[in-house]
């Protein structure tokens, strides 16, 4: 064997062993990160047993299926009538009209101004993405459930560059660090998301894996005792193919995120000043070599979190760094914490309790309805000559039934009693039915049901008592939406300021820009407001606007209008054109004239709108008052039919 063998021969052992080292660490996280996840999976059985009784309730299934066989059992109709959808409409319509905008400061010393490049282009990504629905959506879960989830990501299937994605995640398919205490699940060090997909998805996502591997069958949600729970590792599912062409089977793929530490070194370069970050291991052969060399460098290690990313089925399909960077790229917000069962729950868990004796004293209130009588007689064969006559002439305008001589006053005909029911029982229909509301925070006027005349100001007051008591879930709102700022940050920083074209709206004109790492390098606050397109927050500044113009007309600049126009009512059209007019420099007295014009044509029209506004709103007001009192609950009317009259009815009393 010559010495060059011998070479290839060390070489090809050393390539071995890290080969069969790395597959031993590989085998490692594999079983730590199966171990989490049944940790974790078992901590959250209760509660996703819990959240799934809450979206039957939104969804109409409120009755139990014990509940429902004794009903069908006895007969009785297991009647629904759906009262907690509207009120998680209403809430998430609330958060619809107030969304917030996600905005970036520059850390900088001295006066810093808002950078537009990046917080226009964030706005522009979230807009092709449809972030805004994807985050209400998550919001209604929030709601409902308790937790809601949004993931944000890069695309590369339908834009080579990337595009980016926000998406709105089931619930029910994530699993958490047991651990987390905190709002938002802040503290969490790992999260989980088993999906089950088609095994054709599966293989597309991960074309170099075995097949057999694909499916994670034991990060199966077992809290309903399925009929896979006893799968062991390594064991194909019967009912599951080997491949997409023996049918469209499913599987499950888990895919981990966690956060680890790990031991790095800062090095300062001491010709130019600058640090640069590198591992330990590489740090301390720079300090050999520096010293053989006789340079002294500066080297301070200190201990930093490192994100990763791992897709798992019988073993290991993929690892990779977070798509984040520095953080997690799935968004949690929480609702009401559950301290003993260290979960979370919505506004639903309080409802349930009314919403189903709600419908179970009105499925006994039919009930009773249907087994007693509607009225008609009692009356023996020989009361009447002509059977046949009589029960054609009884229910017959004006007509005369004829019966026997004595027949009245011998008792041999008697009326059958009209349908009564026990004392207090609608009280308690109606206590359940308006527990519903109270038990959520919910109030009528958030609701746009509140059919009373009141005054506006009191109309708004209330809203904002029943905003108040809520204030809790938007504030998980705006927490996520932060988190989300600093992803979105992350990704336009390192990945999408390639140059790609954006619209930017600045001092009232709209232009394209390309989006460089140049404009958007550096550090940056993310700051939460209020969007100008939110509804609600128009509202509020249109209506004090109009309420000081009067006084101001006269000193209205184009720069005050180009600032207030974006939260007027007109058309989106006419806005852009009106903040193109403005904003044109008055160079010669045409433009000026053109400029004035435009200013004095903006206040007529917010001063026509203002009158418009005000006539009616004071014709709904008549129309409220002309209309008060004509509305009726539903069970009011039915206490009333049921009820017995006050006088006989029938033209056989005494």
């Amino acid at each position: 064997m010559t010495d060059t063998d011998a070479d290839r021969s060390a070489v090809a052992g050393d390539e071995t062993d890290a080969r069969e080292k790395q597959d031993l660490d590989r085998e490692a996280l594999y079983l730590r990160l199966k171990g989490w996840f049944r940790v974790d999976r078992d901590a959250s059985s209760k509660w996703r047993e819990e959240a799934r009784i809450d979206f039957d309730m939104t969804a109409g299934r409120q009755w139990s299926a014990a509940d429902r066989a004794v009903l069908e059992e006895q007969g009785r109709p297991p009647i629904t009538f759906d009262r907690t959808l509207p009120i998680i409409k209403a809430v998430a319509g609330s958060q619809v009209n107030s969304r917030l905008d996600i905005q970036y400061l520059p850390r900088e010393i001295g006066d810093t101004a808002l950078n537009e490049v990046l917080t226009e282009g964030s706005r522009y990504l979230a807009a092709e993405a449809e972030a805004e629905d994807e985050e209400s959506d998550a919001f209604i879960d929030l709601v409902t459930c308790g937790m809601g989830w949004v993931e944000m990501r890069l695309c590369y299937e339908t834009n080579p560059d990337g595009a980016y994605v926000e998406d709105r995640v089931n619930p029910l398919e994530m699993i958490w660090d047991a651990s987390a205490t905190k709002r938002n699940l802040s503290d969490a060090r790992r999260f989980f998301r088993a999906k089950s997909m088609d095994r054709a998805e599966a293989e597309a996502m991960f074309p170099d894996a075995d097949p057999a591997d694909l499916d994670a069958a034991w990060a199966e949600d077992r809290d309903g005792d399925g009929p896979h729970a006893q799968i062991q590792p390594g064991q194909r599912r019967s009912d599951r193919p080997a491949s997409a062409d023996e049918g469209t089977a499913r599987v499950t793929i888990v895919e981990a995120v966690w956060w680890e530490r790990k031991r790095v070194a800062t090095v300062t370069d001491p010709g130019t000043g600058e640090t640069v970050e590198m591992d330990d291991a590489q740090a301390s052969t720079l300090e050999r070599r520096a010293a053989a060399l006789g340079m002294e460098i500066q080297v301070q290690r200190r201990m930093k979190r490192v994100y990763r990313r791992a897709f798992l089925g019988n073993v290991i399909l993929a690892e990779t760094p977070s798509p984040a960077g520095d953080r997690f790229h799935y968004a949690c917000m929480t609702g009401d914490r559950d301290q003993n069962q260290n979960s979370w729950f919505g506004i639903v868990r309080p409802m349930r309790d009314p919403q189903r004796y709600a419908n179970k004293w009105l499925s006994q209130t039919l009930d009773m309805l249907n087994r007693q009588a509607k009225g008609g007689l009692l009356m023996e064969k020989g009361a009447v000559s002509d059977q046949a006559q009589f029960e054609e002439s009884y229910a017959k305008a004006g007509a005369i039934s004829w019966v026997e001589d004595g027949t009245l006053m011998s008792g041999r005909m008697k009326e059958k009693p009209l349908p009564t029911l026990p004392a207090g029982h609608y009280q308690l229909m109606e206590f359940a039915i308006m527990s519903i509301r109270d038990s959520s925070g919910v109030n009528l006027e958030l609701m746009g049901q509140k059919q009373q005349e009141q005054a506006g100001v009191l109309e708004y007051q209330r809203k904002q008592a029943a905003m108040t008591m809520l204030a809790s879930l938007f504030d998980s709102l705006r927490r996520a939406r932060k988190h989300i700022g600093q992803v979105r940050l992350y990704l336009i920083q390192n990945f999408l300021s390639d140059g790609r074209l954006v619209r930017i709206m600045g001092d009232g004109v709209t232009k394209v820009v390309p989006m460089l790492r140049d404009q958007t390098a550096g550090d940056y606050d993310v700051i939460i407001d209020d969007a100008p397109s939110a509804p609600n927050q128009q509202q509020v500044v249109w209506q004090t606007f109009t309420s000081v113009l009067p006084i101001i007309k006269d000193m209205i600049t184009p720069q005050v209008l180009l600032e207030v126009l974006p939260y007027s009512p007109f058309p989106a059209s006419f806005v852009a054109k009106m903040r193109e007019l403005l904003a044109q420099a008055p160079t010669d007295p045409q433009a000026e004239q053109q400029q004035q014009i435009a200013v004095q044509t903006a206040v007529a029209k917010i001063q026509d709108l203002t009158a418009g506004a005000a006539l009616k709103n004071a014709k709904a007001g008549r129309e409220a008052a002309l209309t008060q009192g004509d509305h009726i609950d539903g069970f009011a009317k039915v206490a009333a039919l049921a009820a017995p009259p006050e006088q006989p009815a029938s033209a056989f009393a005494a």
